[in-house]
């Protein structure tokens, strides 16, 4: 195993996260081992004038290279490591006002040092750490002995990461998909991946300055969040019902990874095709692991609807108005479709990416996504599960 350093970051370089300014003065890689196997990703400290410290986590997944930034916090409601050692998987726990649930239990080993560390740290190191999750909220709690540390962490694209270092970009999923929504030469493709990626900046600071906020950290951090999967589906392709006085059947399934800030889960989507051929979607929780759904049908609209751009450049909270709906935008996210059944006419195809956000207004929820093809926007209205099994049966 190579420990040699898989990023273009270097001790000594500068980055500015959150407005505040950091040197990187030191990289450790750490590794876990389950079922004989050794998984590895790389921690960058960063320190500031005025001593306070940011670990910045970089692995190597099957979706490429992940970066997430962690800091630690004091918990309101304190913990001692004989408690942190009696949690199991999903577990929920209470450190800062909002209930989390334990997703990932693990060892964790230093394997390489280069460069400054935070006291005491040294190679072959063991820390017991867990992560627990709640939406966007995403922390981790490490300890060794009776030591004991928390910390809360952030999703970082690697767009982010290369602004903050000032570093050239590198042309991403993100910023190819957008350059041909609404360009037609060089000059206007160029200008578009610069805009995109300095409107995904401007969202992730967002999440960092107001989120969670800098924190001074004096040790490594843990590992990476686990990716959540979808249970069984509920519903399957073929099944009719009635919604709003219109007749629908399930033409297609899909399964769709939803990744967001701290948080990457799967749900189960649902295409409905109404007695004239009309589309509309059945989402299975928007959230991980919850029991709601929610019914969109298309949002026609007497104005122009909103370009891809404008969609891209807004941040969570920011006012969001268009013809017939007004309200707040409540996530930003990515989703791909890792798995289909049904309709093989069905605009459900595996593989496909999009980007988007949901707005919240007082009685509808608008789902905008966008990619290469177009933006596309549906209004729709949450409902208990026992109203989805009243309304939809399965076809014999």
């Amino acid at each position: 195993m190579s420990f040699a350093n898989p990023t273009r970051l270097r001790i000594g370089m500068h980055a500015n996260f959150g407005g505040k300014d950091y040197r990187l003065v030191g990289r450790v890689v750490m590794g876990v081992t389950d079922d004989g196997e050794t998984y590895y990703w790389n921690e960058f400290s960063l320190e500031s004038r005025d001593g306070s410290y940011a670990d910045l986590v970089y692995e190597e997944t099957e979706r490429g290279g992940e970066w997430r930034l962690f800091t630690l916090f004091e918990p309101e409601y304190p913990m001692t490591a004989a408690d942190a050692a009696t949690k199991r998987l999903g577990d929920s726990l209470n450190l800062t006002g909002t209930d989390v649930r334990v997703t990932l239990l693990d060892t964790s080993r230093i394997y390489h040092i280069e460069g400054k560390t935070p006291e005491g740290v040294e190679t072959g190191d063991v820390a017991n750490y867990f992560n627990a999750e709640a939406g966007e909220v995403m922390q981790v709690v490490s300890w060794t002995g009776d030591e004991i540390e928390f910390y809360n962490g952030v999703n970082l694209s690697s767009g982010a990461v290369n602004s903050a270092f000032n570093l050239s970009q590198e042309p991403s999923g993100f910023a190819r998909n957008f350059s041909t929504l609404n360009s037609s030469g060089s000059d206007n493709y160029a200008s578009g991946i610069k805009f995109v990626l300095k409107a995904a900046v401007v969202i992730i600071l967002f999440f960092i300055i107001f989120g969670r906020g800098l924190s001074c950290s004096t040790n490594h951090a843990a590992a990476p969040v686990k990716h959540i999967a979808a249970g069984p589906p509920p519903l399957a392709a073929g099944a009719a019902g009635k919604w709003h006085d219109k007749n629908y059947r399930i033409t297609a399934h899909a399964v769709v990874e939803i990744a967001r800030v701290g948080l990457i889960f799967d749900r189960h989507e649902y295409e409905l095709t109404d007695d004239s051929g009309t589309k509309a979607l059945l989402v299975c929780g928007d959230k991980s692991n919850a029991s709601d759904w929610t019914v969109y049908e298309p949002f026609l609209m007497l104005l122009p609807a909103p370009s891809a751009m404008q969609m891209a450049t807004m941040k969570t909270g920011d006012l969001l108005k268009l013809d017939g709906f007004s309200g707040k935008v409540g996530e930003l996210f990515r989703s791909t479709i890792k798995q289909t059944d049904g309709d093989v006419l069905s605009a459900m195809k595996t593989g496909n990416v999009a980007y988007g956000l949901s707005g919240i207004g007082e009685h509808q929820i608008l789902l905008a996504r966008w990619n290469r093809d177009g933006l596309s926007l549906l209004r729709g209205q949450s409902l208990a599960a026992g109203r989805i099994s009243a309304c939809f049966n399965y076809t014999k």
